[in-house]
């Protein structure tokens, strides 16, 4: 009895651990984005620099308002009375206002999937795209959903700087595979220098 306990615990541990890179990693990254792009033009286009600045303290607002409601139920969903689609369109979106040109395209018939279903790919495509943000120096990101009969891909493509192996795994890319694992499915990462 007190091995399960012990593996429910860290079980729950390893599940709010993820939550909590996911959400909060994806706020902070884009906020760098933002922030970034205004000292980098504020000088030359005050216009310009100030419009990232408000993108950047509303999506503070965004991140601080997701953190209350993480802590106040520590299972907020994004997905809750949304489609997939509409919330995977949001993180594109919030990409193409970043500066970096994002294509999403779903494919096959759109089927009902269970809730952990969703929510794996939901988090899958923001760490993608965080990832691609933050490590890609990427001009264009590519996002698919295919949906066949028994299964579901989704492939996240970038055109940047590539590796020569994807050897090493950053904890937001363990969090993916754990869940993904949990669900019975397969993450694989192809990489290539110069080829996304």
């Amino acid at each position: 009895a007190a091995q399960v306990e012990e593996l429910a615990t860290t079980k729950e541990r390893n599940r709010l651990a993820r939550d909590i890179h996911d959400s909060l990693g994806h706020y902070l990254t884009v906020i760098n984005v933002q922030l970034g792009a205004a000292q980098a033009v504020i000088d030359k286009d005050r216009e310009k620099g100030l419009g990232a600045l408000q993108k950047a303290q509303q999506l503070t607002q965004d991140g601080l308002h997701e953190v209350r409601r993480s802590v106040k139920a520590l299972r907020e969903s994004p997905l809750d009375n949304r489609s997939l689609t509409d919330v995977i369109g949001e993180l594109i979106e919030g990409c193409r206002e970043a500066g970096l040109a994002a294509a999403w395209q779903v494919t096959g018939n759109i089927l009902p999937l269970p809730h952990e279903v969703q929510m794996t790919l939901y988090r899958a495509v923001q760490e993608g795209l965080t990832n691609v943000r933050k490590h890609a120096l990427a001009s264009r990101v590519d996002v698919g959903l295919d949906y066949g009969l028994e299964w579901i891909k989704l492939t996240v493509a970038d055109n940047g700087i590539g590796a020569a192996a994807s050897t090493h795994n950053g904890f937001g890319l363990i969090g993916i595979q754990e869940r993904v694992s949990l669900l019975g499915g397969h993450v694989r990462t192809e990489t290539t220098p110069g080829k996304g």
